[in-house]
């Protein structure tokens, strides 16, 4: 199922925006009905889909029972939808769109990247947002997470611990005391060392058990076979608190709902892992334990699941060739998948593409950013912009200026500061005078500078 709006004053542009976890929304959910409006109001022609399940009747993975919706799901309904809406679109008018635009976060960044990969003449320009492109990897990680989690948890209280550990720690490693870690590859955080240990390993309020600093080990380690890691861990920087999704609240932690589960629930990366652990298999078992997985052997039972569902395709030479822009974002504090995960593509399409893979095909990486948005970062954002002055006018984005917008009690939200996202590998580096709130007194510099 798809939907198609027309705006009465058009601006010759198709846009569509893409889907979150296992899909199947409906056009009324969450945030999609502002993101229509918002698009229309522009002159955009608006298109989206429920890549073909309907996620109340089959929740999480629970659609992949029937393998024609897994392919839906996996590429085909997106590509459908381009084809037909920019058709209907062109004969409602009278003549056709001049640019086409791809638009989406998690899923929706998945989905993009797969029309750059096996599409490329859908979309003159996409932007993915922290993007599930090793899709399987991902969610089989995301159960390992919420299983060692299961054995040992940890409360949301405790995270403030961990959290105070990390940033007095790698905070300042930029320059600049900010509330923000800027890469947290270079934070040497280690919660043995860094967070108080309960004496004679007595659960207290203010220490973490030998058993929870396992714990976290293991998460930020990632999943380990013959004692190599097999996909990214956690980065550190997501345990504080800071705005929801909507900007519209405070959590108490990144990882609160994402690997700490509510009371009487599963965590989200659980609950993901262990549906796509039972129905992506080649002959779907809901009958599995997936806590008895073996993370060794069985994820070769996935290797079809693979080949549909993950972006990983380096090579974008049809893409580039037909003059395609792609843009990249990633929150450095992303707590739902692993932001390394996005510089390894990156780094593999430039090998593949070649020194002048910036041209055509830019990731920015989001220091505090949680998953797509929220956070302790500037995660107010205007990629379409640079997006379609890239794509029509060739200016390519030396770096896009965005917000961090607190909550207020009138409803408008108050500026907290801004800040520019660089292109990688470049990073945004403070002048040294001036607010450093304020994205004036930034400039992009090399990594090393």
């Amino acid at each position: 199922r798809f939907e198609l709006n027309l705006p009465a004053n058009w601006n010759r542009r198709f846009y569509m925006h893409g889907n979150g976890g296992f899909a199947g929304e409906s056009p009324e959910f969450g945030s999609r009905p502002m993101i229509r409006a918002n698009a229309l109001k522009q002159g955009f022609a608006v298109a989206q889909t429920n890549t073909g399940h309907d996620a109340t009747a089959e929740p999480l993975a629970t659609f992949a029972m029937s393998y024609p919706k897994r392919v839906d799901y996996a590429f085909r309904a997106v590509h459908m939808t381009a084809i037909e809406g920019k058709r209907l679109t062109a004969a409602y008018y009278g003549r056709a769109a001049s640019y086409a635009y791809w638009d989406g976060c998690s899923t929706g960044g998945r989905q993009g990247l797969i029309s750059a990969q096996r599409f490329p003449q859908d979309f003159d320009g996409i932007i993915a947002g922290a993007p599930v492109l090793n899709f399987v990897d991902t969610v089989m990680q995301s159960l390992w997470n919420g299983l060692v989690l299961v054995e040992t948890p940890i409360p949301v209280a405790k995270m403030k611990l961990v959290s105070d550990a990390v940033y007095a720690r790698c905070d300042a490693k930029d320059g600049l005391k900010d509330g923000l870690i800027d890469d947290p590859r270079r934070c040497d955080f280690d919660p043995a060392r860094d967070v108080a240990q309960c004496p004679a390993d007595k659960d207290g309020e203010s220490c973490l058990t030998a058993a929870q600093t396992a714990a976290l080990k293991k998460i930020y380690a990632g999943v380990q076979v013959d004692g190599k890691p097999a996909h990214f861990g956690q980065m550190v920087g997501a345990e504080t608190g800071g705005l929801s999704f909507t900007g519209a609240g405070r959590t108490g932690s990144g990882w609160a709902q994402w690997l700490i589960p509510p009371a009487g629930g599963k965590a989200n990366q659980h609950a993901y892992g262990e549906s796509f652990a039972k129905y992506f298999l080649a002959k779907p078992d809901p009958n599995l334990d997936a806590a008895k997985v073996d993370f060794a052997r069985d994820i070769a039972k996935y290797d079809e699941a693979r080949a549909l569902l993950n972006a990983t395709d380096p090579d974008l030479g049809p893409f580039r060739a037909r003059g395609g822009k792609l843009l990249m974002y990633f929150g450095w504090a992303d707590t739902a998948l692993p932001p390394l995960m996005g510089i390894d593509y990156y780094l593999k399409a430039v090998a593949a593409n070649g020194p002048a893979t910036p041209e055509f095909f830019r990731l920015f990486m989001v220091p505090g950013m949680f998953h797509c948005r929220g956070g302790v970062g500037t995660d107010r954002l205007d990629a379409m912009t640079a997006m379609v002055n890239w794509v029509e006018n060739g200016v390519a984005p030396a770096s896009i200026t965005a917000a961090q917008v607190e909550p207020s009690q009138n409803g408008q939200g108050k500026l907290a500061r801004t800040r520019p996202f660089c292109p990688y590998p470049q990073v945004a580096r403070y002048s040294g005078s001036g607010s450093p709130d304020d994205a004036a007194n930034f400039a992009c510099k090399p990594t090393d500078q």
